[in-house]
């Protein structure tokens, strides 16, 4: 791993963050004290990760996408890349994420869209199981749990402590 590492008065340096040397990090990227990057990992230029975040390897986070702090990203997670909307033409929308949450296994999670406020904001402590979906535009609380295969279409909003059962798929404006 390589450290990134902070020199500006300390004698021996603070670890900053440490990122596998076969992990892309493009300049403009921001990452947390204590933040580890896997290998073969890509975070873009836009996006701004808290601390001590776990961001596993074959992990992509792109767009202007926002992690708070102890966050943990597994495997071929695809977080904040463009929308799945017809409508999007590459404006600026954002992704933003609280804190504590965990984004298992391929789960993709989509930035917001002109049609709907240009934010998909999710809330702290989440669990996103394996191959859950929160398309453009969502709200999404804290406390939730979306089983295996969920997948929210845009623009919709899940309240606070709600747990989604397996492959269970809510339609748009819910």
């Amino acid at each position: 791993m390589l450290r990134i590492t902070d020199f500006s008065g300390s004698e021996s340096g603070n670890i900053m963050a440490e990122v596998h040397p076969s992990a892309i990090i493009a300049s403009g990227a921001v990452l947390g004290e204590g933040t580890s990057v896997g290998p073969y990992s890509i975070i873009g230029p836009n996006v701004v990760i808290g601390q001590n975040c776990q961001i596993g390897p074959h992990v992509v986070i792109e767009g202007f996408t926002t992690l708070g702090n102890d966050n943990r990203v597994f495997q071929f997670a695809s977080v904040g890349s463009a929308p799945q909307d017809l409508k999007y033409k590459g404006e600026q929308s954002r992704l933003e994420i609280g804190s504590r949450n965990i984004i298992r296994e391929y789960v993709t999670l989509q930035p917001g869209t002109a049609g709907g406020g240009m934010l998909s904001k999710i809330g702290d402590e989440n669990l996103f199981m394996v191959s859950s979906h929160v398309g453009h535009d969502c709200r999404v609380g804290d406390k939730n749990v979306f089983a295996n295969g969920v997948a929210l279409a845009g623009h919709v909003q899940v309240g606070n402590g709600v747990i989604l059962g397996g492959l269970s798929a809510i339609h748009q404006f819910v």
